[in-house]
């Protein structure tokens, strides 16, 4: 089976997930998208590159523009988005709308909850939002914050 995936910002974060995707994914196509076109392009070259193969494709989006990020995502199986982790719920609503599954790469724990709450509109587009997907910034912190409220009080983290 092949898939179509997308990637929302396409520096080296963006394009280590589109690598990924392209070696290891199945990928039929892996859109990069970034604000900065000349970005993308380098970046779906790089990708097509390193695997020998011109699955990786590049188009502008700024990840502002709402209806923008949706219609690059209509048609993707799945995405990262790979920007400031202050654009990702505005992201997450445009993949619900575009039936795209996402996971980002987070960095703000109260931007993550907020995700959580889209839960039931996922669902029911039958698609998965997974936030906080990226080391720290991300995972960590979420981790960090669930562990002090485990504890009586928190001194130092």
């Amino acid at each position: 089976m092949e898939y179509t995936y997308a990637v929302i910002g396409a520096g080296r974060q963006g394009t280590a997930s589109a690598y990924d995707m392209a070696r290891w994914g199945e990928a039929k196509k892996v859109i990069l998208a970034d604000r900065e076109l000349e970005i993308a392009k380098r970046a779906a070259e790089r990708v097509n590159e390193l695997i020998g193969n011109n699955v990786a494709e590049a188009t502008q989006v700024d990840a502002t523009d709402l209806a923008a990020v949706e219609k690059v995502l209509t048609g993707v199986d799945a995405f990262v988005s790979a920007v400031p982790y202050y654009f990702n719920l505005g992201i997450t609503q445009a993949a619900i709308k575009a039936k795209a599954s996402m996971c980002d790469l987070g960095g703000n724990t109260d931007i993550a909850r907020q995700q959580h709450a889209f839960n039931a509109e996922a669902r029911q587009a039958g698609i998965s939002i997974i936030p906080d997907c990226g080391q720290v910034p991300g995972l960590g912190s979420s981790l960090t914050v669930y562990t002090m409220g485990l504890l009586d009080e928190a001194t130092d983290v």
